[in-house]
């Protein structure tokens, strides 16, 4: 099969993976929100050869005349394209990652790799934060859609639902303006936990007396 054709019918099985995963889940509550929170995004990234898949213990060595190299855990390996390249662990404390991904294609230099990146978050204690865009273990666009009772947060985040007003969804934990309405947009930057950076961008979906509806996409950014 050519490059094109595999690459295409490996993105169309990623994007509908997505659509039936929907949204980042949520686990128990506690007084200051979930206690775990998980996302799931789509994954395209190339290794360079002699490097490490970042935050995993996979190594593309480089093309051979078996197929491509990689050496996973120690152990060499040989993959020809749209064979799988998997990964499960904890990169840093208090976060687990697993990776399921394809070989799109491979050069002497780059080992390219389509798939999706499942993120699990335990015990989140959200702050406002700064992030750094270009730390290489990174997770972007996760499908997320939150319902936010009244005077509780919107998960993963300090932004908490006032109430209904006449200008709109009233906002704390935010700067400047604190109203939004239908279809305004809600973005915030900060660390979940030691390591662990999120930005989300949402919208406002619907806007009740005691609930507040967002969706759009979250990010995440681990640190090594």
């Amino acid at each position: 099969m050519e490059n094109g054709g595999l690459q295409k019918r490996l993105k169309v099985f990623i994007a509908l993976g997505l659509l039936l995963v929907g949204v980042v889940s949520c686990g128990l509550r506690s007084g200051k929100g979930p206690v775990e929170l998980t996302y799931t995004a789509p994954v395209e990234i190339g290794v360079k050869a002699g490097e490490d898949l970042p935050g995993t213990s996979i190594r593309y060595v480089g093309k051979s005349e078996k197929g491509a190299e990689v050496l996973i855990a120690g152990q060499h390996a040989f993959k020809q394209k749209g064979d799988s390249l998997d990964w499960k662990g904890d990169p840093v404390e208090g976060a687990s990652v697993d990776l399921s991904l394809r070989i799109l294609w491979f050069t002497e230099d780059t080992l390219h790799l389509v798939g999706t990146g499942k993120v699990v978050v335990r015990q989140p204690n959200p702050q406002p934060a700064f992030i750094q865009t270009d730390w290489p273990l990174k997770f972007t666009n996760a499908p997320v859609v939150y319902g936010v009772a009244r005077n509780e947060y919107i998960p993963g985040t300090t932004v908490e639902y006032l109430g209904k007003e006449e200008e709109g969804a009233h906002l704390g934990g935010i700067d400047g303006y604190p109203y939004r309405k239908g279809a305004d947009s809600i973005l915030w930057d900060g660390k979940l936990r030691e390591k662990v950076y999120l930005r989300l961008n949402v919208r406002v979906l619907y806007i009740g007396e005691n609930s507040l509806r967002v969706g759009g996409t979250a990010s995440i950014w681990i640190v090594p």
